[in-house]
């Protein structure tokens, strides 16, 4: 039965992930796989080369160590079983669940903070470090989104939580609570 995209970056980013811990290169790999995941999504066409069926194996081992002759034996063994096993066309889906396992274990989130205008970086730190520090993060790293509907306030979304504090909200709570009262 064949994988789906998303099992493969589970189980390979998992593998990478837990490798990383055991041989203490976790900042290491967190490094160079940003980099490498940069460098993916700027140049897809380094995908295509290394998964063209056209291309034999050695050609495409060939391109994948120049290519990879910057990183570290760690990351360019990892690359090289991805292009022994086939799953190299799933390699940005892979050093995504990296990211996202980095960063659950050093507790770092991203968010959006909706506003009816735009907050300044200073704001955006601050509302970021009282978040983080309230809901046992690290760090949070927050986008400003201007919605002039929200009238004022801030609506905080962090992965699946959202704070809503905007005045429209708010108002809208007070007229139902005025309507039920009559």
């Amino acid at each position: 039965m064949a994988l789906s995209k998303e099992e493969i970056a589970n189980r390979y980013g998992a593998a990478l992930f837990a490798y990383a811990q055991d041989s203490n290169c976790l900042e290491t790999l967190h490094e160079e796989n940003t980099a490498l995941l940069t460098a993916v999504k700027e140049n897809p066409n380094v995908i295509r080369v290394l998964s063209d069926p056209i291309l034999n194996q050695v050609e495409k081992k060939k391109f994948l160590d120049a290519f990879s002759e910057p990183f570290s034996t760690e990351m360019s063994s990892f690359l090289k079983l991805l292009l022994e096993y086939d799953r190299i066309s799933s390699l940005a889906a892979i050093l995504e669940n990296f990211d996202t396992r980095y960063d659950k274990f050093k507790k770092i989130a991203y968010g959006i903070v909706i506003s009816s205008v735009p907050l300044s970086s200073d704001q955006l730190e601050r509302l970021g470090k009282a978040y983080a520090q309230k809901y046992g993060l690290t760090q949070l790293y927050l986008k400003n989104q201007v919605d002039t509907t929200i009238l004022g306030g801030v609506i905080l979304q962090v992965e699946d939580r959202i704070i809503d504090g905007s005045v429209r909200t708010k108002l809208k709570k007070i007229r139902a609570q005025l309507m039920s009262e009559e």
